[in-house]
């Protein structure tokens, strides 16, 4: 089966998307090695496990070109969902290990549930009636059901909040360095969000080929740039830091 244009554009911007997020995620976690810091470990799995609803686009465009035939609806949304409550815990404890020491494990217990819940779930509509988690309307993309949507969003908005609420603590510090880190953390917070919850409702938003393809490109741009942001918030490049805290 042909590819159409604009699968051939989904696709391979999601296979760059994976990629890049995947070799920065890496990035993060080889410092640990270095540092022996383990949120450095656990935002770097993070990263690459919240970019994991990218995965499927990017494996069906591979599997589609290699064998001329895409991913089927049950594996296509069980491999862009299976490691996204993971992702979440990864983040929580990142977060209350600096913030929130003494509700840590209440915090992942709840989190821990939650996430039980929607894999039971997730599974039962699996394998009984899979257009409960979403409908793909061609061989890289989908449009995710409110059941699985709602999850994925929320999701979204628990990193947002508490993404912006470590970049804020961050940017009060005297330190110039770790003041210069929450900016970043912040701006990848922001560009993230936007850029997960702009792939999510874009099939409700544009529905025009032509509008459709430069949306993807602008969306996938963002969260790349999310992605470079991310690192700097967290291992601070030194020529960014030697370049903008000389300039301020």
């Amino acid at each position: 089966m042909a590819l159409t244009s604009l699968e051939i554009l989904t696709g391979s911007l999601s296979l760059v998307t994976v990629i890049i997020s995947t070799i920065i995620g890496l990035r993060i976690v080889s410092k640990y090695f270095t540092y022996k810091r383990r949120e450095l470990l656990l935002v770097g799995f993070t990263w690459i496990l919240l970019c994991e609803i990218w995965w499927s686009s990017a494996f069906s465009f591979l599997a589609a070109i290699i064998t001329g035939k895409g991913f089927n609806p049950e594996l296509y949304f069980t491999l862009g969902n299976i490691f996204v409550p993971v992702a979440l815990i990864f983040w929580l404890t990142a977060y209350t290990d600096f913030l929130n020491k003494k509700n840590q494990k209440l915090i992942i217990i709840i989190a821990a549930i939650v996430g039980l819940i929607y894999y039971i779930l997730f599974f039962y509509f699996i394998f009984n009636d899979v257009t409960v988690i979403g409908i793909m309307f061609n061989s890289v993309d989908a449009e995710y059901s409110p059941f699985a949507f709602g999850y994925l969003i929320s999701v979204l908005v628990v990193f947002f909040a508490t993404g912006v609420n470590f970049a804020r603590i961050s940017m009060k510090s005297e330190n110039q360095e770790i003041k210069l880190k929450g900016k970043f953390l912040l701006l990848a917070v922001i560009l993230f969000t936007i850029g997960g919850a702009l792939d999510g409702l874009k099939p409700y938003l544009f529905g025009a080929p032509q509008i459709l393809n430069v949306v993807l490109i602008i969306n996938r741009i963002i969260l790349i740039l999310s992605g470079i942001a991310f690192y700097s918030g967290f291992l601070l490049p030194r020529w960014i830091k030697e370049l903008i805290i000389k300039t301020e």
